[in-house]
């Protein structure tokens, strides 16, 4: 083939692709195709009730969208016509059951009636018909409100969960916000429960109870609570959500995802009710989660402000045991510090070290006085005045020419020791001249 036989044929092709898109296009304007009905196939009750529907209706059910209600969406060039959803929706309007207004609204009044006597399985095949059959409108938004509805009173849980999270996801304002958001805090609180008494595995397929998801209670019961949330974040349970989301994870001993929840509740929600208990909580699962002085302290550090913020925050909500229980919780707070601290300090000591040594004891001098470890720091201060550091650089001049900011890190710890000592022995006259006054009284 020379290559003008292949520009020839490549054309062509083009051609007959276009005059397939015209024809998918134009072919109900053209010619009624009634759909195929395989003898192997079993009837569809919805279907069946949608032609019962048509056939009351007569001629009007065969015709094109009869409101200026439905916008049809993905019209452009012949191509877009080509794309799945829409040879789709052409086939569906070729054969007589595309967008409709009038059998959509007479499927939603039937499906409303079945409704009211209570027989939900029956309206969720004609509240489907109204979905199908009139999109993107008020009647669909109601019908899908409905059909939701309808799985949830039959204790089909997660199909309704899921259908109403799709409800919000295609009308972010609807009118149906709120109750949305009760069903879903429901059904999430019912799957936690569920999971808290019987201890589901996330891997065992759940093939017998369809009040339950497929897979992973739990961890659907927690998305469930997202969904509530984030489709409704300033509504009335959404930082009940957050508050439920972390007592999960903190009766699991997952204290670093239940802290998230508590700060995230606290920082988001700082006039909710459960504030302080999200203070109180968040202070405990910090705590659980530090691993001791040879670990990382910046946990420590956290709780250590969330303790001293709760007590200046809530003077007059914290009765009298809950007061005690944090006061002595900071008191722990305060050891665990000291022994950080006390640890880092003895560390440097016996590397002759002495300098940063001199630093790390004197924080537990001055910060940490009241602690076991607060008189031991004091006098392994008195005992290392005057010791000299024993460097281990061999080559001092060239380490200072080839990193200068070696100075300037000297520099800024002899100041640091210097600011530490000056307040270490301010604090002990302060401490001094409070022991020599009548009643223990503080000077003034």
């Amino acid at each position: 083939m020379n290559p003008r036989e292949g520009i020839m044929r490549f054309f062509s092709t083009l051609t007959i692709c276009g005059c397939l898109a015209m024809a998918v296009a134009t072919a109900s304007g053209c010619v009624s195709i009634s759909a195929p009905k395989w003898p192997w196939s079993k009837p569809d009750p919805a279907a069946t009730a949608e032609a019962k529907l048509e056939g009351e209706l007569g001629e009007d059910a065969e015709g094109d969208v009869i409101s200026s209600e439905f916008i049809s969406g993905d019209q452009g060039t012949p191509w877009e016509l080509l794309k799945g959803k829409n040879i789709q929706k052409g086939w569906k309007k070729m054969t007589g059951r595309g967008p409709n207004e009038q059998v959509a609204r007479l499927a939603l009044a039937g499906a409303d009636a079945l409704y009211r006597e209570g027989e939900y399985s029956k309206a969720i095949a004609k509240y489907k018909v109204v979905i199908d059959r009139w999109p993107d409108s008020a009647i669909e938004e109601d019908a899908m409100w409905q059909l939701a509805e309808c799985y949830f009173f039959t204790d089909q849980y997660p199909k309704a969960e899921d259908s109403y999270d799709e409800l919000v996801r295609k009308y972010a304002n609807t009118r149906y916000l709120d109750r949305i958001a009760q069903r879903q805090f429901v059904i999430g609180d019912y799957w936690l429960k569920l999971d808290q008494k019987h201890g589901y595995w996330t891997l065992v397929p759940n093939v017998i109870d369809r009040s339950r998801p497929l897979f992973d209670t739990h961890g659907r019961a927690l998305k469930t609570f997202d969904h509530v949330r984030i489709n409704s974040p300033r509504g009335s349970l959404a930082d009940d959500s957050l508050m439920a989301q972390g007592n999960a994870h903190f009766l699991r001993r997952q204290w670093l995802d239940a802290d998230y929840f508590y700060g995230l509740l606290r920082s988001e929600y700082p006039d909710s009710d459960f504030l302080l208990e999200a203070h109180l909580l968040g202070l405990q699962s910090k705590l659980r989660s530090y691993q001791g002085p040879a670990y990382e302290g910046g946990v420590l550090d956290e709780a250590e402000i969330l303790a001293d913020q709760t007590l200046v925050q809530f003077p007059d909500q914290l009765a009298g045991d809950d007061e005690q229980r944090l006061m002595k919780t900071r008191a722990r707070i305060a050891e665990q510090q000291a022994t950080r601290h006390f640890n880092r300090a003895s560390f440097y000591e016996k590397g002759e070290h002495y300098a940063a040594a001199r630093i790390y004891y004197g924080l537990v001098a001055r910060d940490y006085s009241t602690t076991s470890l607060g008189p031991e720091a004091l006098a392994k201060l008195d005992g290392m005045q005057g010791l000299e550091d024993v460097s281990d650089n061999p080559f001092p001049t060239l380490t200072a020419f080839l990193n200068p900011d070696s100075l300037k890190e000297a520099e800024l710890d002899a100041m640091a020791e210097a600011e530490v000592t000056e307040a270490v022995a301010d604090r002990g006259q302060a401490e001094t001249t409070t022991a020599g006054l009548p009643g223990g009284m503080s000077p003034r």
